[in-house]
C-alpha cells in the first residue's frame, strides 16, 4: 500500500484529513490431546481500516484487500457515507503528538519442537497430580504477535509491535458419582522460566477443591469472590468509566464525580503502558498518548475514560482510551490494562453461589485480596472479601 498515493488521492476528492490504520495479527496454536498434537494451526491477517473527515463529517471503512486499485472505490464509498451522517456530533483526527514509546523486546519466536515437549509434559504431570484426575480437557499452547500502524494527512506516523505466549489447560476430576473440572493459564516468556510444577498445582487445587463442596442454606453472609468470577464481572460493568456513556446518560456513575460510590478499600487504576500487562501500548488508536489514570481513589470517583469523540462532547482531552475492538470496528471508549488495587492479605476461598447487585457489592467491602494475576488480561480484579451477599443454598 502507497499511503501517500492514497493521502493524495483522499485530498482530490475533497476530504479535509485522511487516516490509515493497519494491524497484523499472526498466531500459531498448539493443541495437544491423549498423548498427542491433536491440531497446529496458523494464521496471518492483515486489516486496515480508513477513517476521513469529509464535509465536517467523519466517515469509516475497512478491508483486508490493501492493493492501490481500490483506492477509488474505496474513497468513493466514504463519501456516500458522509451523505447518509445526520449527527451532529463534533469529531476529528488527531495531529501529531509527543509520545514516549514502549522500550523495545525482542520477541522470541519458540521452536516447535520444544512447545510439543512442553505439552507433552504439562499432560503427564496434570496426570501424576492426582488419581481423580482423570481428563486433560484442553490443553493449549499459542503464539500471537500484532504490529500497529497509524498515519494520517495532519503528521502521525506511528508504529507498535507485541507479542505474547500463553500455556492453557484444563482438566477433569471425579470422585464418586461427582465431576468437576477447572482451567489454568499462563502467559510465557522464557520456557526455561515457566514453573511447570506450579502451574499444574494450581491447576489440580482448583479442580480437587470444588470436590465435596458443602452447600449452605440460603442467607446472607461475608463471602468471598474469587479472582477469575469477579474479573468477569467487573469487566462487564467496565463501560460504567466511559465518558462517552457518561454524557449520555447511561452510565450508574453518571452523576457520580467526585463522589463515594464504592467502599473506601476500592481503588481502580486504568493504565495501557502497565508494566505488569501482556498487551501494553503507548498510544491508542487514534494515535493519542496514553497515561495511568486514576478512576476510583479509596471508594471515590475520581476520573473518567475519553476518546477524542467524547472528550469533544464533555469540552475536555482525551485520556489515550480511543481503542477499536478490531481492527473494522469503531473506535470507542474502552479500558486497557485496568485493575482494582489489590491488598495485602491472602483470602481462604469457599465456593459458593452469590446473588445480588455488583455496584451494590463495591461498596461493601471487608478485604481486598492480594491475589492479583494478569495472565493475558486487560482487566483485572484480585479476589475480594465482602461483607454480606445473599447466598442461594439449601
Amino acid at each position: 500500500m502507497n499511503k501517500e498515493k492514497w493521502f493524495a488521492a483522499a485530498k482530490e476528492a475533497g476530504f479535509e484529513n485522511f487516516e490509515i490504520f493497519q494491524e497484523l495479527n499472526e498466531e500459531r496454536t498448539f493443541t495437544w490431546f491423549e498423548g498427542e498434537l491433536d491440531t497446529y494451526v496458523t494464521s496471518h491477517v492483515l486489516g486496515t481500516a480508513f477513517r476521513g473527515m469529509y464535509e465536517g463529517k467523519m466517515v469509516n471503512a475497512s478491508t483486508e484487500d490493501t492493493s492501490d486499485d481500490q483506492m477509488d472505490d474505496v474513497l468513493a464509498s466514504m463519501k456516500m457515507q458522509a451523505a447518509m451522517i445526520t449527527s451532529d456530533d463534533a469529531e476529528m483526527l488527531r495531529n501529531k503528538q509527543e509520545i514516549q514509546l514502549l522500550e523495545n523486546q525482542t520477541f522470541e519466536h519458540f521452536d516447535a519442537t520444544d512447545i510439543k515437549a512442553l505439552l507433552k509434559n504439562t499432560e503427564e504431570k496434570i496426570f501424576g497430580f492426582d488419581k481423580r484426575i482423570f481428563q486433560v480437557n484442553h490443553l493449549t499452547f499459542q503464539e500471537s504477535t500484532s504490529k500497529r500502524t497509524i498515519a494520517n494527512t495532519l503528521g502521525i506516523d506511528l508504529e507498535e509491535e507485541s507479542g505474547v505466549h500463553v500455556l492453557v489447560a484444563g482438566a477433569a476430576a471425579k470422585e464418586g458419582d461427582e465431576i468437576r473440572t477447572g482451567y489454568e493459564m499462563e502467559k510465557v516468556d522464557q520456557l526455561s522460566d515457566l514453573d511447570l510444577d506450579d502451574f499444574v498445582k494450581r491447576l489440580g487445587e482448583d479442580v480437587l477443591g470444588q470436590l465435596n463442596a458443602s452447600i449452605p442454606s440460603s442467607g446472607t453472609y461475608p463471602v468471598i469472590i474469587e479472582k477469575g468470577a469477579l474479573t468477569q464481572l467487573f469487566a462487564a460493568f467496565s463501560s460504567m468509566f466511559s465518558g462517552e456513556q457518561i454524557h449520555k446518560g447511561i452510565s450508574p456513575l453518571r452523576s457520580a464525580l467526585n463522589q463515594k460510590v464504592f467502599s473506601e478499600k476500592i481503588t481502580v487504576i486504568d493504565d495501557p503502558a502497565c508494566a505488569d500487562a501482556a498487551d501494553r501500548c503507548a498510544f491508542d488508536d487514534e494515535g493519542c498518548p496514553v497515561k495511568r489514570k486514576t478512576l476510583v481513589e479509596n471508594g471515590v470517583f475520581k476520573e473518567m475514560l475519553h476518546s477524542t469523540k467524547s472528550a469533544l462532547a464533555m469540552n475536555t482531552q482525551s485520556t489515550g482510551n480511543g481503542f477499536r475492538a478490531s481492527y473494522d470496528s469503531p473506535i470507542g471508549v474502552r479500558p486497557k490494562n485496568c485493575w482494582i488495587v489489590p491488598g495485602e492479605k491472602d483470602l481462604d476461598l469457599t465456593l459458593m453461589t452469590a446473588a445480588g447487585n455488583f455496584l451494590d457489592l463495591l461498596c461493601n467491602v471487608r478485604e481486598v485480596g492480594s491475589d492479583l494475576k494478569w495472565g493475558i488480561r486487560t482487566i483485572v480484579t484480585p479476589s475480594i472479601l465482602f461483607d454480606s451477599v445473599s447466598i442461594s443454598g439449601k
